[in-house]
């Protein structure tokens, strides 16, 4: 299956082949702080099945987990669409990407199979059942 990301003004797109592995939901301040949304969906993608076209720009903080995060975004809109993986080779998403899930735009992208920092998530926002819940970040 091929899926598409892109910012909201277009000039950034990323072609995914096959499914993401995994899917992940956060409530953390980053991802909130990020997405302007309560939420985050972020897709993981291997990075030999990845093509991004257009040009980005890089933002840089200290994540929830003190780990440094890099964000992708477009210069012309500013859609924070794409992230390498902050925890290096020894994660478990080693070689992979992560990408931002309501980029993809798709209503038939598959659910989180899991979801973080829940003690900062609001609480009028339900997680899906059957996922694994984790109050603060774990490596999933």
């Amino acid at each position: 299956m091929t899926r598409v990301a892109q910012c909201h003004c277009g000039q950034v797109k990323i072609t995914c082949e096959g499914e993401p592995d995994p899917v992940l939901m956060c409530s953390c301040q980053l991802c909130q702080r990020r997405t302007g949304s309560p939420i985050h969906i972020g897709a993981w993608f291997r990075l030999e099945d990845v093509v991004i076209e257009g040009e980005t720009k890089q933002f840089m903080r200290q994540g929830d987990q003190r780990n440094a995060v890099t964000f992708n975004f477009c210069p012309t809109c500013v859609t924070s669409i794409w992230w390498p993986n902050p925890m290096g080779d020894a994660s478990p998403l080693a070689g992979r990407i992560g990408i931002a899930g309501g980029c993809i735009a798709d209503p038939d992208f598959p659910p989180p199979s899991a979801a973080f920092y829940q003690k900062r998530k609001h609480p009028w926002i339900s997680t899906p059942d059957n996922i694994s819940c984790y109050l603060e970040g774990r490596t999933p």
